[in-house]
């Protein structure tokens, strides 16, 4: 098990235990989550050791390194990464004027495959072979970002930062890849969500122990400048939501799937935790950060 000693943004000792969160999807087991009083970063420790974590992800519910629309619920997140897909194009086109792409933890390539039919020069870099595999189908995707050579205009992390050990190597990677007018767009769970408040320690997004970190806007904001970034904007993930509110009403029900009853309740919850939630404070946020 890995116990940090700092806060991993801000690198800050002051911190003390918020709560403690099952794994619901696989090994029942409790972890705590850490809050730190500087930046309030939340971070998971102790956790598995990153050559143990990988028996964490074998989840039914962990399907963005599948293609699986086998089930009802595999369809659905399939038709919604498909309208986010759109939405995340125009986000990025918004910031950026070159082409240069590079998508980390392109997971199946579906965001590598749409950048490529828009036009852009799209990389990706993706650890899990089985769904690296399935994104070379697309074009160049390695297994580390090591194996990028190129600088970029765009690099995007779509739910992904949260689960990286290291933090500032990761980061000082991307700024010696990041053109200088380009951006980096990093996409994750908002632990200060309405839907998070209502949830407690059954919000599906802590997803304990895969979720290393669970960021805030102070928190990012305090890592983009220890890293050589400025953030300069946020924005909303409305959609995900009503993802987390199912997988949050399953899981403080104990059933091990999922009822009529809550995808009803997911989605009332999700519309109500989106209401209250503004255009800032969604279940889910992108922050787009440019070299400082």
């Amino acid at each position: 098990m890995l116990e940090r000693k700092e806060c991993p943004t801000c690198l800050s000792t002051s911190f003390s235990t918020e709560r403690e969160v099952m794994d619901f999807s696989v090994s029942k087991e409790a972890f705590k989550v850490q809050l730190c009083e500087q930046c309030g970063h939340r971070f998971t420790s102790p956790l598995p050791s990153e050559d143990n974590i990988g028996p964490y992800y074998d989840s039914p519910d962990y399907i963005s390194h599948t293609n699986d629309d086998s089930s009802f619920f595999g369809k659905v997140y399939q038709q919604l990464r498909d309208v986010n897909m759109s939405r995340k194009h125009k986000l990025v086109s918004s910031y950026t004027h070159g082409t240069q792409h590079l998508d980390y933890g392109c997971g199946t390539g579906t965001f590598l495959e749409y950048m490529l039919r828009k036009g852009y020069s799209s990389e990706g870099v993706e650890i899990n072979e089985g769904a690296r595999a399935m994104a070379g189908a697309f074009g160049s995707v390695y297994s580390s970002i090591d194996g990028c050579k190129n600088t970029y205009d765009a690099i995007t992390l779509w739910h992904v930062l949260e689960h990286v050990y290291d933090l500032d190597q990761m980061m000082a990677a991307f700024h010696k890849r990041l053109q200088n007018d380009g951006a980096l767009f990093i996409a994750v769970p908002n632990p200060n969500s309405p839907d998070a408040k209502h949830y407690k320690e059954f919000w599906a997004a802590w997803d304990i122990p895969i979720h290393a970190h669970h960021f805030s806007k102070s928190s990012i904001e305090a890592l983009a400048g220890r890293t050589g970034f400025t953030l300069k904007a946020v924005h909303p993930m409305k959609l995900d939501a009503y993802y987390i509110s199912l997988l949050s009403e399953q899981y403080a029900s104990g059933r091990s799937s999922k009822s009529i009853g809550h995808w009803i309740k997911g989605a009332v919850q999700g519309w109500m935790s989106n209401l209250k939630a503004g255009n800032n404070n969604t279940s889910s946020l992108i922050y787009v950060l440019k070299k400082a």
